[in-house]
């Protein structure tokens, strides 16, 4: 984020109070401390005072010079790390705390979501015995760094403009009214609570820069921004945070009221958290219940199961099966082509043979799509309703016209610069590519060219980007439509 003026931008960290209760923590009376004082405090040296200073773990009071005797430690941050990092162990990483925290919402889009975003599946085992021991409210401290707080003193037509933005998500004290909490009605500390991404920020920070000198400082109004780096943690049309991540929000605020609120909610919702860490397979439920004679009575009774016979390295079909098996294992995260002849021990040749064979006969509701040399079993579009409807997701907003031309033309000039774009369309396309980035229909890659994602193939149920069809056929298909008006 480029370099903005105090009066315009203010950041702040709020208080640790809602973490330091309940633990034996020393409490100073002053806001600030010495070097000295939180080296005494963390019962650490000073070498590991200035070195969590210089990775942003404590923060220094501005205006403080760097010397030893004239800087000064923000005390509340010397708080959260004596607490984090104590005997209950160190901060996780954001995905690993996105992780539990999309476990413990309760909310299985959400969670699903989350988890995707783990890099390898021993993770997801790991960040279910952590919740199932502990519980939210004890892994609240080691979830701080699940996003950034940014507070930023907004205009009032600023702030309007923030709370109709469908992008935002709101939590914490924004979170009061939907969630029945009458003790935050009113007297909030902030004007609006929530999440957005951090280039969404970066255009927040240009705006009050432009409407600084037109506004008055005490026309101002307070603002917490949580910006979350790297992956999105949240779904689409996601504009609500879930009632365990509003509560552990509140655990941020620097009013008493709502840090206390948020902890008897945690405390409630721990009851509710799940404690089971794996399900039993459908053999044990079945053989522990009441009705074991009549479900085994049942079992015989049917046909007898289809298998796939034959090796994945000689048989096309169990080649087939076997990559359909490995796809619903990864979920989310599919496998790419390396991984896929890894587990399989099949040849490129027969892994291909195998695809072509799951695009002719694809297993029921469901359909493997490709990206490059990556894998993935999705929902057929054929049953994406019976999905949105069972998920409850809202109806998506139909793109315009202008994204439409755009997603066109990266969809067949990929991988294309915004210059490329805009010289084949005439216009600019900012808008449109703004729009296009945040529904994740496109995305940047390392040489900063636009190309098509997952999200893509799904939204024109393709396969692969090897169904789209060719310029030369959409052009004699436009050509025949046109003689047919004209007859």
């Amino acid at each position: 984020m480029s370099p903005v003026r105090s009066a315009e931008l203010r950041v702040g960290l709020p208080t640790a109070d809602s973490y330091v209760a309940g633990h034996d923590v020393t409490t100073v009376a002053a806001a600030t401390l010495s070097v000295r004082e939180a080296a005494e405090l963390l019962g650490r040296d000073r070498t590991r005072v200035y070195a969590l200073l210089r990775s942003g773990d404590l923060v220094t009071v501005p205006g403080t010079d760097g010397d030893e005797q004239s800087l000064r430690i923000d005390r509340s941050s010397v708080e959260r790390w004596a607490v984090a990092g104590g005997s209950r162990g160190g901060p996780l990483t954001p995905r690993n705390a996105w992780a539990i925290i999309g476990l413990a919402s309760g909310d299985d889009a959400l969670a699903q979501h989350c988890l995707g975003l783990l890099e390898r599946r021993e993770e997801v085992s790991r960040a279910r015995a952590r919740l199932a021991t502990q519980g939210l409210f004890d892994l609240a401290p080691r979830l701080r760094r699940r996003a950034s707080l940014t507070v930023v003193h907004l205009p009032p037509v600023l702030v309007s403009r923030l709370e109709r933005d469908e992008h935002l998500v709101r939590t914490g004290v924004s979170a009061a009214g939907p969630y029945s909490w009458p003790a935050l009605r009113r007297g909030q500390p902030w004007a609006l609570d929530a999440y957005l991404r951090p280039e969404a920020l970066q255009v927040l920070v240009d705006e009050v820069a432009a409407v600084a000198d037109a506004s008055s400082e005490t026309d101002q109004m307070p603002v917490l921004l949580r910006t979350v780096e790297g992956d999105w943690p949240f779904p689409s049309h996601y504009q609500l945070a879930p009632e365990p991540l509003a509560a552990l929000d509140l655990l941020d605020s620097t009013d008493p009221a709502a840090r206390r609120l948020g902890r008897e909610v945690l405390r409630l919702l721990a009851g509710t958290m799940p404690t089971v860490v794996a399900r039993r397979t459908a053999r044990a439920r079945a053989t522990a219940g009441p009705l074991v004679g009549r479900l085994l009575r049942a079992a015989r009774g049917r046909g007898p199961r289809p298998v796939v016979e034959g090796a994945p390295r000689t048989e096309t079909r169990a080649a087939a099966a076997n990559i359909v098996g490995v796809l619903w294992a990864t979920a989310r995260q599919g496998a790419t082509v390396k991984e896929l002849r890894g587990a399989t021990g099949m040849t490129r040749e027969r892994l291909e043979a195998a695809y072509a064979l799951l695009l002719e006969e694809p297993p029921l509701g469901l359909a493997i799509q490709r990206q490059g040399d990556e894998f993935f079993l999705v929902s057929a579009p054929e049953v994406g309703a019976a999905i949105e409807r069972h998920l409850g997701n809202p109806r998506p907003v139909p793109l315009s016209r202008a994204a439409l031309e755009v997603l066109a033309i990266v969809a067949y000039k990929q991988p294309i610069a915004r210059s490329g774009i805009e010289r084949i369309r005439g216009t600019s396309s900012d808008s449109a590519l703004e729009t296009l980035l945040m529904r994740e229909l496109v995305a940047l890659n390392e040489a900063r060219l636009f190309g098509t994602t997952r999200a893509f193939l799904e939204f024109a149920s393709l396969r692969d980007l090897a169904d789209l069809p060719t310029l030369q056929d959409l052009e004699t298909e436009d050509a025949a439509q046109d003689g047919a008006a004209a007859d």
